[in-house]
């Protein structure tokens, strides 16, 4: 954007959409029409090909133009609506009153991050009602004296409404899987305990059977024994113990030696020495994308090797689960479609406020996750 031309309301010749998009496409005007009582003000772009006062005012999308302090310069009917208010009373306010205050740091940052090129991030806004709503603000400056910055807001009440219920969903199933987990080895485990004791106990008083009796006992007794095996080891996969007990490190290398001997897949395990416990939500999710990860080398990848590593620096978590197999395929975009199952753990991910990220080539698959480490989760962790 360059200069600012302000052009009388009966300026007929700006008027009809007709002529706004041929002056743009002709050059004569690159414009974004701002209506200012009486007058029009166009502030004029660089190879603009578009009518943008039509465009932005009549967008779903809520948007606004702010000078370099913050200062609300232009908002289109949407966001106005949005926040409860309208374009009058909106344009002079400085955008930052309008962000819920333990934001506003974050959106002041923004702002300047906008100067050298566009950005986006989440902030709570808050409506003439004093409710609050989530957004999705995206942010680029429009002029070349880096003087006014557009923003994008989208409601994003809707999205966060199904994050928490996906979030609850998954917790529920968290806490289901450990019940589960315990009446296998509590009960299933106890009754399979006493029937392999009678077995035992027909044999030792019934030493003159018939060798096909004996045979028959013997072989109840092995199916018993492979049996609760079977039931320890489900039991364990569904939420193991040492989770709870001695945290993820531990509960990664049992898992992992359990997955190489099924899957004569050899795993390498690289774990920060400074781990130590996280927080209980953090280690069952990372605990769940190692399970997914490791499932989708055996079922797809064609590998032999795959790696974990696992590093800790200060408030950060990072994790990649690595292999060498034929790699995820790209959409027609050129963009990784990862399965349900990675699509449940980006989401649960997304509410801890971390991200997992798929890079695949011809080479293999890579997996990065990485979640923030708050003081707060570090301090419910410990209780």
């Amino acid at each position: 954007m360059g200069n600012k031309v302000v052009i009388p309301v009966n300026d007929g010749a700006l008027d009809d959409s007709a002529e706004i998009i041929q002056a743009i496409r002709a050059g004569r005007v690159d414009a974004f029409v701002v209506e200012e009582g009486e007058r029009k003000i166009v502030y004029t772009l660089d190879n603009a090909d578009l009518p943008y006062s039509t465009l932005v005012q009549r967008m779903q999308q809520g948007a606004a133009m702010v000078t370099s302090t913050g200062e609300i310069i232009y908002c289109n009917p949407s966001l106005a609506v949005l926040l409860g208010s309208t374009h009058e009373a909106m344009v002079g306010l400085g955008f930052d009153e309008l962000v819920l205050a333990d934001d506003r740091p974050h959106f002041l940052e923004l702002l300047r991050k906008a100067l050298d090129g566009s950005c986006e991030g989440e902030i709570r806004l808050r409506r003439c009602d004093e409710t609050v709503i989530p957004a999705r603000i995206s942010l680029a400056t429009l002029s070349r004296d880096h003087s006014v910055t557009g923003i994008l807001v989208s409601d994003i009440t809707s999205e966060k409404s199904n994050a928490e219920l996906a979030s609850r969903i998954q917790s529920l199933q968290d806490e289901e899987r450990k019940r589960i987990s315990r009446e296998l080895h509590d009960s299933v485990g106890q009754l399979l305990a006493a029937l392999g004791m009678n077995l035992s106990r027909l044999r030792t008083e019934n030493p003159n059977v018939s060798s096909d009796s004996a045979d028959l006992l013997s072989d109840c007794g092995a199916m018993v024994d492979q049996l609760t095996r079977e039931i320890r080891t489900i039991s364990h996969l569904l939420h193991p113990p040492l989770l709870d007990a001695a945290g993820l490190t531990s509960a990664i290398r049992w898992y992992v030696d359990g997955f190489s001997h099924r899957s004569n897949i050899k795993v390498a395990v690289q774990i920060d020495s400074e781990l130590g416990r996280l927080p209980a939500e953090v280690e069952i999710s990372l605990f769940r994308v190692v399970q997914e990860c490791l499932t989708n080398v055996y079922r797809h990848s064609g590998s032999d090797f795959c790696s974990i590593s696992v590093q800790r620096e200060a408030q950060r978590l990072s994790m990649q689960i690595r292999d060498t197999g034929q790699g995820m395929r790209n959409r027609g975009d050129g963009q990784i479609s990862p399965g349900v199952g990675l699509r449940g753990m980006q989401e649960r991910l997304r509410h801890l406020g971390g991200t997992l990220q798929i890079q695949a080539n011809e080479k293999g698959t890579t997996v990065v996750v990485e979640v923030p480490l708050t003081e707060k989760s570090e301090l419910q962790n410990s209780n």
